[in-house]
């Protein structure tokens, strides 16, 4: 017996999961066999309790309906607290009951009776009971009767039956929300979060329900502390899989596109471990809607049109199980309404700290052009002056002109820069070679050749490259084919011969810009920039305005240079494109640390770390953490400073750095015993 006794003592110790139930299992196994009914019973309830709360639902079906069997065998067999505990978990099971559309209407509905018979008979109070049959028909749709058990339920004083004084405000503002009764849901929970909460669900629980009226209701301050508090409490945690499903939904719809794909990545595999069908279906939902917004900004990764099909599929195919059991169309409904959710017209930060840097100039409008060629000399401009967005809306319509062969050679060339930049080397050279095939003026057959040879000496065939590079530069002289050879040149470690080169051509802002890189110097870099101002080459101008910040930093600068830096940060973000904007974030947060900016620094690094995890940026972002957390930490917000410190610890696992482990362990211990 005190073997048993010290098995559910060790297992109360421990956190809800697959340990605790694994020593309770044992002790069950060890009750049973001493023959000891009282005792059996006792830990088959704890049992219960276990699997209930450690996202194993269906096993509890059977734990309770055995606890019951043998408690009904034995009228009278069992003391007050024992019959208190069986009523208090009859909840916990009729609710997980309509979770499972395996589990007939029919069942639920004796289950639900069962319920309220036992406990009128054990002269206990209803209030549960009405909340349990409220919540089932709305379930199912049935809202008129909903609305009137909603009415028997706040009307019914609260009795030892009850759900504890946050779940039960949490389950009546979800019916509220449901019913598009925000402000009431507001007003209901208020009081409730002023309070001291006991319950380990809270309050986590009643503020992702909130959510949704948060946002409908515009305060957006507040949906997102209930995000930041809530999802921090809920998270890896499988018995919560639903509700981080409603953070998935929240941060979908309110623009926080990176942090839900950051919240997808790290909870997916939760999703085979759910408590019930009901909870996977919404997380499949919130997933499905999360990936499809990325999609349709142009954030997908090149999986994610596959697991958003995959998922949308599942929720779609779970409602559609319970619907079929629920003789109503209610679940479905309500699942769509989430997969075809449009987002917020404004961003919600996520941070209230956030000043947000202002955002990225938008791509200028393409002028009007009437020919394919027209067309052509816009993708082309466009490209030289760095602006990608607008070479490829004009290689667009040429496309949709279907203007024939004809100038299929400087297409062909177009294709082939796009195909670079996108990383695709092979799709580039045979563009290239089709192009360099196809030119008649032998001064664009020449620039094909020397993209080609610079491509070859970037994927280690510099014997074949350099000299075709050389060779165009010789034929064109011009400052294109000076910077390509430059290029080359730097590609192949001949560092002194690409100084040459660019020093002696007539200066241009890319080959300034080159030059500068070569020097280290920041007088040429700051040269470049102008220079490339003056051209109107935005793509060009980021990159000297961050080279120039990043060497005036370097030699050593005073406050008035540190001021220069900023300002040139600043430049380079509202001028840079997408995928180069999460490290200059980064570079300036780090700058605005250094400087004791915090609020500034935070600002930056929550951006950069959220662009870092949407381009899957594993190197750089486990840095970005480690800043981002010390940032926290000085602005005295340890729950946030801990959260970003976890999570920079876990990327210098994987990366196997032990000594950075080491130093974040002992923050992330001085956090804890600060807090």
């Amino acid at each position: 017996m005190d073997e048993i006794a010290e098995l559910i003592e060790r297992a109360r110790a421990l956190p809800y999961g697959e340990t605790r139930t694994n020593v309770l299992e044992t002790a069950l196994r060890r009750a049973e066999a001493t023959g000891d009914k009282d005792l059996t019973w006792a830990v088959r309830m704890e049992l219960t309790e276990a699997y209930q709360y450690g996202a194993e639902h269906a096993k509890a079906f059977a734990a309770f309906a055995r606890c019951l069997a043998d408690h009904d065998a034995e009228p009278g067999g069992f003391d007050e607290w024992s019959t208190h505990n069986l009523l208090w978990q009859f909840k916990w099971i009729v609710g997980d009951l309509r979770r499972f559309p395996e589990v007939p209407l029919a069942r639920t509905h004796q289950m639900l009776d069962d319920m309220e018979r036992r406990y009128r008979e054990n002269g206990d109070g209803l209030h549960a009971v009405w909340a349990a049959r409220c919540a089932h028909a709305a379930h199912l749709g049935d809202y008129a009767t909903a609305d009137e058990l909603y009415h028997r339920w706040t009307t019914t004083p609260r009795d030892i039956l009850s759900d504890c004084e946050g779940c039960d405000p949490t389950s009546k503002a979800f019916y509220l929300i449901l019913r598009g009764r925000d402000e009431e849901a507001v007003e209901l929970a208020e009081p409730v979060l002023r309070g001291e909460l006991t319950c380990h669900v809270q309050p986590q629980s009643i503020l992702t329900t909130l959510l949704p009226a948060y946002v409908r209701t515009g305060r957006y301050a507040e949906a997102a502390h209930a995000h930041r508090v809530a999802y921090r409490a809920m998270r890896g945690d499988a018995n919560e899989v639903e509700e981080i499903a409603s953070h998935l939904w929240f941060c979908a719809v309110t623009g926080n596109l990176a942090r839900g794909l950051e919240i997808l990545t790290r909870e997916r595999p939760l999703l085979d471990r759910a408590p019930s069908p009901g909870a996977a279906m919404w997380f499949a939902a919130g997933a499905a809607l999360l990936l499809r917004l990325l999609r349709e900004q142009g954030h997908a990764r090149p999986d994610d049109e596959a697991e958003e099909a995959a998922l949308t599929t599942r929720a779609r195919d779970i409602a559609a199980r319970f619907d079929a059991r629920n003789g109503t169309g209610e679940q479905g409904r309500r699942v769509e309404e989430w997969l075809t959710a449009a987002p917020l017209g404004e961003h919600v930060p996520l941070d209230p700290r956030a000043r947000h840097s202002p955002p990225p100039l938008p791509p200028a409008p393409l002028p009007p052009a009437h020919t394919p060629e027209e067309l052509l000399d816009l993708a082309e401009e466009a490209w030289q002056r760095g602006r990608l967005d607008e070479a490829k809306a004009a290689w667009a319509r040429y496309d949709a002109l279907g203007p024939g062969d004809l100038l299929e050679a400087r297409r062909a060339d177009g294709r082939g820069l796009v195909a670079m930049v996108d990383g695709d080397a092979e799709t580039a050279l045979a563009e290239w070679r089709r192009a360099a095939d196809l030119h008649t003026d032998e001064e664009r057959r020449q620039g094909s050749l020397g993209r080609i040879g610079l491509l070859l000496c970037q994927l280690g065939r510099a014997d074949e490259g350099l000299p075709m590079v050389e060779s165009s530069a010789a034929v064109l002289d011009t400052p294109n084919a000076t910077v390509r050879l430059a290029h080359a040149y730097l590609t192949v470690g001949r560092e002194a011969e690409a100084e040459r080169v660019l020093a002696a051509a007539p200066p241009t802002g890319t080959g300034l810009l080159l030059l500068a890189n070569v020097r280290g110097d920041a007088a040429t870099a700051l040269r470049a920039r102008d220079a490339l101002r003056a051209e109107d080459d935005r793509d060009g101008l980021a990159r000297a305005c961050a080279l120039y910040a990043h060497l005036l930093l370097t030699a050593g600068v005073d406050e008035a240079g540190a001021r220069e830096a900023l300002a040139a940060y600043d430049e380079a973000v509202a001028n840079a494109p997408a995928p180069e904007r999460a490290g200059l974030h980064h570079d300036r947060g780090g700058l605005h640390l250094q400087l004791g900016r915090v609020p500034e620094a935070l600002d930056d690094l929550v951006e950069a770390v959220a662009q870092y995890v949407a381009d899957g940026a594993d190197e750089p972002v486990r840095y970005a953490r480690l800043s981002l957390a010390e940032a926290y930490a000085r602005l005295g917000r340890t729950a946030e400073a801990e959260i970003a410190a976890e999570e920079a610890l876990a990327g210098f696992r994987a990366a196997g750095d032990d000594e950075v482990c080491a130093r974040i362990e002992e923050f992330i211990a001085d956090l804890r015993e600060d807090g």
